[in-house]
């Protein structure tokens, strides 16, 4: 595939489609954008670590990534202060929602039709491609990804997250390794390494950040296209009507300004891990 730069086919979504990721109803189906916003002085959201979209420095505590820095973006737009409060995980983070005890969650979360039943996606603000990754030294799969669809390759996986799901819809034949949903996604690889499983699905910058600090121990599958594309999102009760199409007309106005771009050149300078959500009169402008 080569080294990814901006993808130019993808257009930003109007900001007339952002009811279209809001399916549903529910008594908030009828409450006005107005009704929505009135009186609020934050935007509340929860998290899951997941660098780089979700940062928190281990020594301070401080808040960072993609996607956190689009939110702050987003909650100055509607003239609100982004609140960031307790952390949840892939496998809670719905229930989080419809408890209340949040407004978005945070970091790039993927759509999938089965979350889509109980949860309700911002539009993207960008894509992650997902590479299958082995050991250093393992050939197996090279060309044919296909022939890790076998009883006899452990699949390393992470309860709730994308690896799970690509691993029962694609490789139902294979065994799994599966990590409990708290765990950090940057354990599948240790996965790897440690000889429990012998591939795992993850986006580029997980795997290069684990192979810069150990180094020759695995490597991306050759030959191979990415098992998935994945648009980054943010994710909100189902049928909040108000506050998805308010939050996709800004996440609409942070790309068009470039404000989206910005801050992914700084977490992917070579722009070779992430895809961009190109502007849809970029080619002409140039």
């Amino acid at each position: 595939m080569g080294r990814f730069k901006r993808l130019r086919s993808i257009a930003v979504a109007a900001a007339a489609g952002a009811l279209a990721a809001c399916g549903g109803s529910s008594a908030s189906d009828t409450e006005t954008t107005l009704d929505r916003f009135d009186g609020k002085s934050s935007l509340d959201a929860s998290f899951i670590t997941y660098p780089p979209s979700m940062i928190v420095d281990a020594n301070t505590g401080a808040y960072s990534g993609i996607m956190y820095e689009v939110a702050e973006k987003i909650a100055e737009k509607l003239n609100l202060e982004l609140e960031v409060g307790e952390e949840t995980n892939w496998g809670n983070m719905i229930q989080h929602v419809d408890g209340g005890r949040a407004e978005l969650i945070i970091s790039g979360i993927w759509p999938s039709a089965a979350r889509a039943k109980s949860a309700s996606f911002s539009d993207a603000v960008y894509y992650s491609p997902v590479y299958a990754y082995v050991r250093a030294d393992d050939t197996r799969f090279d060309g044919d990804l296909g022939a890790a669809n076998d009883p006899s390759v452990t699949i390393a996986t992470l309860d709730g997250e994308l690896s799970a799901i690509v691993a029962a819809s694609d490789f139902p034949s294979a065994g799994t390794e599966s990590l409990p949903s708290g765990q950090d996604v940057s354990q599948l690889m240790l996965q790897l390494t440690s000889n429990k499983a012998d591939v795992t699905f993850v986006e580029p910058a997980i795997a290069n950040a684990y192979a810069a600090s150990n180094p020759e121990t695995i490597k991306r599958v050759a030959g191979v296209d990415p098992v998935r594309v994945f648009p980054n999102t943010f994710l909100m009760r189902k049928g909040d009507t108000a506050l998805a199409e308010t939050v996709n007309v800004a996440i609409a106005e942070l790309i068009n300004s470039g404000e989206v771009d910005q801050v992914l050149n700084k977490y992917d300078p070579d722009g070779d891990q992430f895809l961009r959500v190109s502007k849809p009169y970029a080619d002409k402008a140039e």
